[in-house]
């Protein structure tokens, strides 16, 4: 099984200081928001946190009353298969396209069935493409 989707993803940029992830993630739960994927990371003094939640609309007004510059990225939801190759199949045939993908991130509970990832190319609208007519039928 293999299904994908075109969706937005929030990005918040800012200085590595111990506690940024647990104040965004605070600002959103206090809310009753739900993350959905997450994916952060530093180098040196700059941190990026990525993440989708069931209200990004309202997440993002609720960072940015609190003052976090909140960025809008689209993305792809894949889901997959949980077995080993599912995601190979995927990649292979973006790869023979010439597409390149810029980010992945995902997990899975290791009894889970199906796997979400979040994946960002330099042309999703393509790499949906491939996955419609190629990946998704059969």
């Amino acid at each position: 099984m293999v299904k994908a989707e075109l969706g937005r993803q929030l990005m918040v940029r800012g200085n590595n200081e111990i506690g940024m992830l647990a104040k965004i993630t605070r600002v959103i739960s206090q809310a009753d928001i739900n993350l959905v994927a997450l994916c952060a990371y530093s180098i040196g003094n700059n941190v990026a946190v990525m993440f989708v939640t069931d209200d990004n609309n309202a997440a993002k007004r609720l960072l940015q009353a609190k003052g976090y510059e909140v960025q809008e990225e689209e993305v792809i939801f894949l889901s997959i298969d949980n077995q080993p190759g599912a995601l190979r199949k995927v990649t292979d045939k973006i790869a023979e396209a010439g597409i390149d993908l810029t980010l992945v991130y995902g997990s899975v509970d290791a009894s889970a069935a199906v796997n979400r990832s979040i994946v960002i190319s330099n042309n999703n609208l393509e790499v949906m493409m491939i996955i419609k007519t190629e990946l998704e039928r059969h």
